[in-house]
């Protein structure tokens, strides 16, 4: 069988290869146990290297800046703060160079650098040496075989559950300020409640045609209601 093209896997794409929730993967980067990275296309940073002056003290010897595209990967610290809060502004990346560094500066003019859960890359060639070592064999192959279940398989996640709980958040809290804490509201719902639990991203899919239609009415409790009631429907 030829081997595949695809050369990185989204967060997406690993939540639902493993059946995993977000709470997972954050511990799999702040261990290290995968590498976590971003695209950069043109993006200016200061680059240099790290000098050690004394025994536990360490200057930074900037080579100047330079416009940087490819693939960078992102300390574990800051990919953790992406996959836990959805979005992390950061200011490095880590540096092919064991002795140097990557740095964003916004006094130099340039915006704030944030990352989305969404633009996380992972390599392939690490998640299937992370299989190989971790994850037994037999799991691996069912969900090659059988990614989706087959028919008359129930769902994978529970979108009925899950809607249930829209509802109530809505009826006893009203709307929220933003669609954004609606979906943190209803992924923190699926961590506590849901064995497997989907992306942010299918979230987000999933409440923007409700957070839509919320906002199309005129605001009032019966039309919210009524607007709910046909969504979910």
């Amino acid at each position: 069988m030829a081997s595949s093209p695809v050369t990185y896997l989204t967060l997406a794409d690993l939540c639902e290869r493993w059946g995993l929730k977000h709470s997972h993967i954050c511990a799999l980067a702040l261990d290290q146990k995968l590498a976590f990275s971003i695209g950069l296309s043109n993006v200016s940073a200061e680059v240099g290297e790290w000098d050690q002056v004394d025994e536990d003290q360490w200057q930074r010897i900037p080579h100047g800046r330079r416009c940087l595209t490819g693939i960078y990967d992102l300390t574990r610290n800051d990919a953790w703060a992406v996959i836990k809060h959805g979005q992390h502004k950061i200011d490095s990346v880590l540096s092919t160079e064991s002795d140097g560094y990557i740095e964003f500066h916004s006094d130099y003019g340039s915006p704030e650098f944030m990352v989305d859960v969404d633009d996380l890359l992972i390599r392939r060639v690490d998640v299937e040496r992370f299989e190989g070592s971790n994850a037994p064999p037999e799991k691996i192959a069912g969900q090659a075989r059988n990614p989706r279940g087959g028919p008359g398989a129930p769902p994978k996640y529970d979108w009925d559950g899950f809607w249930i709980e829209a509802c109530r958040r809505i009826h006893d809290e009203g709307v929220p300020l933003t669609q954004a804490a609606l979906v943190r509201d209803l992924q923190d719902w699926f961590d506590a409640n849901a064995a497997v639990a989907p992306d942010l991203s299918t979230i987000k899919k999933k409440v923007s045609k409700l957070w839509k239609a919320l906002r199309s009415g005129d605001g009032g409790r019966d039309s919210t209601a009524t607007t709910v009631r046909r969504v979910v429907a």
